[in-house]
């Protein structure tokens, strides 16, 4: 009976074991790119300083003119740096996760290994949101100890915020990242998925959402759940200019069904390539 039970545990802490090393394997191939981890710590971190830095210059240039950065005005700007410019970067890691096995022409050799399917398609989505999140957290701890320390007595956001605006930043980056990663595997190609998230992001849902007749529609638009979802009201007042309401149930809906749909998506067609 002993033996059994070791037998069974063994076979399940190699099983794990393999999993981790797999998921470490899979985090490695997205950090060797180094074109686009740099492009994402820019994007990220890098934008952060530099945008607090210009406004610090401007500050001691000028303190009469220009308010200090820090407080909850300088919060705001970090919420809208890392929740709006962060969709670049997390739709191209993402795409670049969903269809790199694909474009080198490994995932056959992945497949006749015995593996899981379905655990090597879940791979694609595990492995990037590790490595998404390292300078995500990283650029939203500098811009709090620059909220923090650059104050200049301007009133701090209270802890509730912080936490509401990091989790927001985190969600928002998440679901265009696992929806770019489930439609890059769908077309098995990432040039196409990037060019076509970041336009139908910042094109062409910018055109429609001011487009009345589609009425409801609108709703199910990625960019509308994550201004409804905001933290601030003033992104909830610029949907209500363009005649866009959605409640909170739609805007959670909306920023859970684009990833699923999208991996289910490239799901059907991983599980139909041949080995």
């Amino acid at each position: 009976m002993s033996t059994v039970v070791l037998k069974e545990t063994s076979s399940a802490s190699s099983s794990d074991s393999i999993f981790w090393q797999m998921l470490r394997a899979e985090s490695k191939k997205l950090t060797r790119r180094k074109g686009v981890v740099a492009f994402t710590t820019i994007l990220t971190v890098g934008v952060v300083i530099i945008t607090f830095a210009i406004l610090e210059i401007y500050h001691l240039s000028d303190p009469a003119k220009y308010t200090p950065i820090g407080g909850t005005s300088g919060f705001t700007k970090l919420v809208l740096m890392l929740s709006e410019l962060t969709i670049i970067p997390a739709s191209i890691l993402g795409s670049t996760a969903g269809s790199q096995d694909m474009e080198s022409g490994v995932v056959r050799d992945m497949i006749v290994t015995g593996r899981s399917r379905m655990a090597l398609f879940l791979l694609r989505t595990e492995a990037p949101i590790i490595v998404w999140i390292v300078p995500e957290l990283v650029a939203y701890l500098i811009g709090l100890a620059v909220i923090f320390g650059l104050s200049g007595g301007n009133p701090l956001p209270p802890a509730h915020l912080i936490i509401e605006g990091g989790l927001y930043c985190l969600g928002v980056s998440l679901a265009f990242l696992l929806t770019a990663s489930g439609f890059a595997s769908l077309f098995g190609t990432r040039g196409p998925a990037i060019a076509v998230m970041i336009g139908w992001t910042f094109v062409i849902e910018s055109i429609l959402i001011n487009v009345t007749a589609l009425g409801p529609v609108r709703d199910a638009f990625l960019t509308t759940a994550i201004s409804g979802l905001s933290p601030f009201p003033d992104q909830a007042r610029r949907l209500k200019a363009a005649g866009v309401t959605p409640s909170l149930a739609v805007d959670y809906a909306t920023i859970i069904a684009w990833p699923l749909v999208m991996n289910i998506a490239g799901w059907l067609r991983f599980r139909r390539l041949e080995a």
